[in-house]
């Protein structure tokens, strides 16, 4: 019998002599393991480059992603809110108050406009009105009818491309008219994206009036709010009154700013991050004026202060001016001195008190022409009516708004004529015109007393007639 074994199995396990190399490969072998070497230390350093060059890239890369620089911020989630901070008042100015989201806030890229919401809501009643240039405005109010608006409160905005030819819907502040501490009433944007809604409480918008944030103010009143730059300032006070009168019993008032889009309200320092007090038993208002690139503020006690819309300090520009800012009228502004600015001089109408025999008032027209230093008489006003609002423009022109109509003067408050009587539709105890707004030498607006009117006044010709836009 053969052997049993496979002759493959005979041949696996044969003993194998392994073939010697050729010549010169152990060389060729450590030369290729050299080259290996030095390509990986090669793109070692080329790594460390890129590195570098990205790090030196990255502030670049950075500032793109922030506000402002380059590529648009993506907007907030609207289920996210803004975290809140807590508000830290000073008297020296150190402190500021931080935005307190009552709802989202999104940011949005910069609008041409105001956002076109619709149609008006009906029984458009409006309080406040603001301009933004040449075209542009918005005023707010209530509208409807109570219990049957489109969220438990009725005010409303209402917006214009075409300075008050045509009006749409614009978003309003989730909250109440003035009263007491709760509520708004007036209006002013500083551009197409920054608004603010106020008094008493503040709301604020960043995104054309789409969505609105309730401002933290510590408890206090904002009683007047003004736009310039870049900037707003705000009169907040310690007020005690109620109901509409949410500007009397005032005992303390200091200003305060912000920037456009910051959401922190920081003290002015100097004598305006605590403003003197009217003297005992006197009624307490104060006012504030921007233009010409400084504000000018009337304290209750009559003293002026002036500084630059920088945010820096204020200073006294004089002690006393020629009459008090007296007792709050509507909206909280000042019925004693109504201050206004144009032509490079600040006009103040001193008034008396009404007479007893009729709708009249002595008014005496000062002006100033170095920042409220000193003052001289223009002229006697119009003595029929009762001032409620005051307004200046370049080319000397001045408009009195009166609860008898609207007065205007071309020559600095020296002489005037009437040039619009109140509308004959007002209702009894609202006659005339609470505001009066001059927006350029041909432009302004002016709002009657009786909101029911449904109703803002334009003028395209300096004041000297006035067309009724109807909201």
């Amino acid at each position: 019998m053969g052997d049993p074994r496979d002759p493959v199995d005979h041949w696996l396990n044969a003993e194998v002599e392994p073939l010697p190399p050729r010549p010169g490969a152990f060389e060729r072998i450590s030369r290729r393991a050299h080259r290996r070497k030095v390509m990986r230390a090669s793109m070692s350093a080329a790594g460390v480059a890129v590195v570098i060059a990205v790090a030196a890239a990255a502030p670049g890369i950075v500032s793109a992603l922030k506000p402002g620089g380059g590529r648009p911020v993506p907007p907030v989630a609207a289920s996210s809110p803004r975290p809140t901070a807590a508000p830290a008042v000073t008297g020296n100015g150190s402190g500021g108050l931080s935005s307190q989201s009552s709802s989202p806030v999104p940011t949005a890229q910069t609008p041409a406009s105001l956002v076109n919401q619709g149609p008006l809501p009906g029984n458009f009643q409006p309080t406040s009105v603001t301009f933004i240039g040449v075209h542009t405005g918005a005023v707010i109010g209530q509208a409807g009818t109570q219990g049957h608006c489109a969220s438990t409160y009725c005010t409303s905005l209402a917006g214009t491309t075409n300075y008050g030819g045509t009006w749409f819907g614009v978003s309003a502040p989730h909250a109440g008219p003035p009263d007491g501490a709760q509520g708004v009433g007036q209006l002013r944007f500083l551009d197409t994206d920054n608004g603010w809604a106020f008094g008493p409480q503040l709301w604020v918008t960043h995104s054309a009036g789409a969505h609105w944030v309730q401002e933290q103010t510590d408890g206090m009143r904002v009683i007047d709010l003004e736009t310039a730059g870049k900037r707003a300032f705000a009169l907040f006070a310690k007020c005690s009154g109620s109901g509409a009168d949410f500007g009397t019993g005032c005992g303390s008032v200091s200003l305060y700013t912000s920037t456009a889009a910051g959401d922190r309200w920081q003290r002015v320092s100097g004598p305006a991050a605590s403003l003197p007090p009217a003297a005992a038993g006197q009624a307490a208002s104060a006012s504030l004026v921007l233009a010409g690139g400084r504000g000018y503020l009337l304290a209750p006690s009559g003293e002026l202060l002036s500084g630059p819309l920088t945010g820096a300090a204020w200073t006294v520009a004089d002690a006393q001016v020629p009459c008090l800012p007296g007792a709050p009228g509507a909206g909280g502004q000042p019925t004693g001195a109504l201050m206004a600015a144009g032509s490079g001089e600040l006009i103040l109408v001193c008034t008396s008190a009404a007479s007893t025999a009729g709708d009249s008032q002595t008014k005496v027209v000062m002006r100033s022409s170095n920042g409220g230093t000193s003052w001289s008489t223009a002229g006697d006003g119009p003595e029929a009516g009762i001032a409620t609002s005051v307004a200046a423009a370049e080319g000397n022109v001045v408009v009195l708004a009166t609860d008898a109509g609207l007065d205007l003067s071309t020559n600095g408050g020296v002489s005037w004529q009437l040039a619009r009587s109140g509308p004959v539709q007002a209702r009894a105890g609202l006659r005339g015109f609470s505001y009066v707004g001059m927006t350029s030498a041909s432009q302004g607006v002016a709002l009657p007393a009786d909101p029911g009117l449904h109703e803002v006044f334009i003028t395209s010709d300096g004041g000297a007639t006035w067309q009724i836009s109807p909201l």
